[in-house]
């Protein structure tokens, strides 16, 4: 038998004996709006019925196959499909322990981030189309012109610039194929709903249009693996929060309604926490027995020409969404804690405050954080993308650890995700709303394949991300699984190997580096526990830009003595050995990478905290990385290590282009800030050799 068979016959009891709790009190509404209300009620009906219909013509347009046709045409479906092969096949590759997440909960992910970071743009107000200022403000509407028409756009925005006083239309286009077309990629909420959803039924999703009568749309998909409907919201970036409108934006959800090719369903109790209390008693435009029976003809009729095989299917599914719904709803328990959501992100600030939807969050407040145990992840294991084809050579040189898997207690979806840690790029980072707060706490794993070697650490380094200093990490734990333990079964026998605790970044996209008291044994998986913000009672989340790893470089004891067999000897032949080649000779010894090193560490020296001496670009240490004595003192002994940074705006053009590297961005190597100074020691120790 049909597995939705078997639950369509198995849930009609259960559902029967749950929709008995709500009777009594949808007699008493009925009752109540039979003795003042039903007048006004009935009023009401008729428009009610109609954005109904509205919304369901808007999912129906996204069934026309033309318009899929020429959806898939615009998608990296390719793309995307190669990296879900192979963040499925990574299950196999990491232990018997970890279960492939299904590849159609994959696909909608990396749909989401695609269209999120890649595709679609968010309006405020257009660029001038005279004189390409961005100086322009929202000054009234126009009448649309046949073209827009045939987009379906019933409404124009005029777009004023400040500079030349040009107007400059933003027609509301509401055809999905439209949408897709280039130079009309762009839009807020209504436009992104529409097109993502196009895009989703273009690549093979079960999905449908969810609209809220307090003015937002989105967008849900059916998961077959975990059987039920699940949030997808493209102009937040957002998967499966259906809380985010009421606790994080701080909205008041009144009729959330999704429309399909399937049917039309009451979603509403699956976006808030407070229906009986509050929701329920909002809802005075039609009456509840209304409502359903109207959802119910709209359903019937979409399904009246399917086979009773796939009928029955449905009715299963339906017959757990109302489950599902009769248990949402509620109040968090007294001994549970929700993580804390953000307020919107999209929209200019002055909009989204003249909305009220910029939540606590957004505002800075404390937010009541869970603190999550370092187990039942909310992420899946991802691809890192750290491999040596992924980087610079530079990062290979210096001896960072490369070939694993991520994942995290929680990420920002789309952009703030777990595998931007290991970018080795200071411009992305990670960000988890569920870290912050009095006693939040967070974390990371980073697990190498059992088809790759176990690794040992030497040190790490943390970079601090673009903003906020309250979200740094100031207290964590760094652990880890061993070889042996993993190997004998103990997949989650944690050892601890580091542990630091009022640690404060000095400034934004700032590397601090922390040395083990000793290499670690081979270790199959590492974790970084974050367990306090520097500032909780303000952080709405933690975040980190980079979490580095690196193997043990040489025994720095074993450089404290002049033995010819040490780095720091092998320094002075190579300096006496240039001294000689230049004797008598018209080159400017100042221009060799020995005078660059020279320069480079007595400006360090001298101001140890002055963070612009600790950066170098990499292309001026040409002639210092192509000498081996001289690459190995830099990157090993002296531990700078590469990291990708934004160049300044006058050195953009032309840069970006290279394996690994973000339009406008280049290669440095840093000097990590070492709060035990011994990075000070051991440029001395150097310097010396030099002289």
């Amino acid at each position: 038998m049909d597995p939705d068979e078997s639950l369509a016959r198995m849930l009609q009891e259960e559902e029967i004996r749950a929709s008995q709790a709500m009777h009594a009190q949808l007699q008493l509404q009925q009752a109540q709006l039979r003795d003042g209300a039903a007048e006004g009620v009935a009023a009401a009906a008729p428009a009610f019925a109609g954005t109904l219909q509205s919304i369901l013509n808007t999912a129906l347009r996204c069934e026309d196959k033309a318009l899929q046709d020429s959806a898939r045409a615009v998608m990296p479906l390719a793309r995307m499909r190669a990296v879900v092969d192979a963040e499925e096949a990574l299950a196999s590759r990491l232990g018997p322990d970890v279960t492939a997440p299904a590849k159609e909960d994959l696909l909608a992910k990396k749909l989401l981030q695609w269209f999120k970071t890649e595709f679609f743009t968010w309006v405020d107000t257009l660029p001038c189309s005279r004189c390409g200022s961005t100086a322009t403000l929202p000054g009234g509407a126009a009448q649309p012109l046949a073209e827009e028409r045939a987009g379906m756009a019933e409404r124009v925005e005029l777009h004023y610039c400040s500079a030349c006083g040009a107007a400059t239309r933003f027609p509301r286009f509401n055809n999905p194929g439209k949408l897709l077309q280039e130079g009309c990629r762009r839009g807020r909420c209504g436009e992104w709903a529409n097109a993502f959803l196009l895009c989703c039924r273009a690549a093979g999703l079960t999905a449908r249009y969810v609209s809220d009568w307090s003015d937002h749309v989105w967008t849900e998909y059916y998961s077959h693996s975990m059987r039920r409907w699940v949030h997808l919201d493209a102009c937040e970036g957002s998967y499966d929060q259906p809380l985010l409108y009421e606790a994080g934006w701080g909205k008041t959800v009144s009729y959330v309604m999704a429309a399909g090719a399937w049917g039309v369903t009451d979603v509403t109790k699956r976006y808030t926490a407070r229906w009986q209390p509050e929701v329920l008693h909002r809802r005075t435009l039609v009456s509840e027995r209304w409502l359903a029976k109207r959802l119910d003809d709209m359903t019937t009729a979409l399904r009246a020409g399917w086979t009773s095989q796939k009928r029955l299917v449905w009715l299963g599914r339906d017959a757990a969404e109302r489950m599902e719904l009769l248990r949402s709803g509620r109040p968090t328990g007294q001994g549970g804690s929700q993580q804390p959501l953000p307020g919107r992100q999209t929209g200019s600030l002055e909009w989204r405050q003249q909305r009220g939807e910029i939540g606590s969050s957004s505002s800075g407040s404390a937010a009541a954080a869970s603190e999550r145990p370092p187990t039942g992840p909310s992420t899946t294991y991802r691809l890192a993308s750290d491999e040596p084809s992924d980087l610079p050579v530079q990062f290979s040189a210096a001896g960072r650890l490369f070939g694993g898997a991520c994942r995290a207690a929680g990420h920002n979806e789309t952009a703030e995700v777990v595998e931007r840690l290991f970018d080795g790029c200071t411009s992305t980072k990670w960000l988890d709303f569920g870290g912050a707060g009095p006693g939040g706490s967070s974390w990371v794993e980073y697990r190498m394949p059992i088809d790759r070697q176990a690794v040992v650490v030497g040190d790490y380094e943390l970079v601090s991300a673009n903003d906020c200093p309250e979200r740094d990490p100031a207290e964590w734990r760094l652990e880890a699984v061993t070889e042996q333990d993993f190997m004998e079964g103990r997949q989650d026998a944690w050892t601890t190997l580091d542990q630091r605790a009022e640690v404060r970044f000095p400034d934004r996209h700032t590397v601090l580096g922390f040395r083990l008291q000793m290499p670690s044994p081979p270790c199959r998986r590492l974790r970084l526990t974050i367990t306090a913000t520097a500032n909780p009672r303000a952080a709405n989340s933690v975040q980190l830009a980079c979490w580095n790893l690196y193997s043990p470089g040489p025994d720095s004891a074993s450089y404290n003595n002049s033995s010819e067999n040490g780095l720091l000897q092998e320094l002075r032949d190579t300096v006496a050995a240039a001294a000689t080649a230049t004797a008598g000779a018209s080159e400017d010894r100042g221009s060799t990478g020995l005078s660059l090193l020279e320069r480079m560490l007595d400006n360090i020296r001298r101001e140890p905290q002055a963070l612009k001496f600790r950066k170098v670009r990499c292309v001026k240490l040409t002639k210092l990385l192509e000498a081996p004595v001289l690459a190995k003192v830099l990157l090993k002994y002296l531990r700078f290590r590469p990291l990708i940074a934004p160049l300044p705006a006058a050195e953009r053009h032309g840069t970006g282009f290279g394996k690994g590297l973000p339009k406008g961005h280049d290669v440095f190597v840093v000097l990590a800030v070492d709060t035990t100074e011994d990075d000070v020691k051991r440029i001395s120790e150097v310097l010396s050799a030099l002289k």
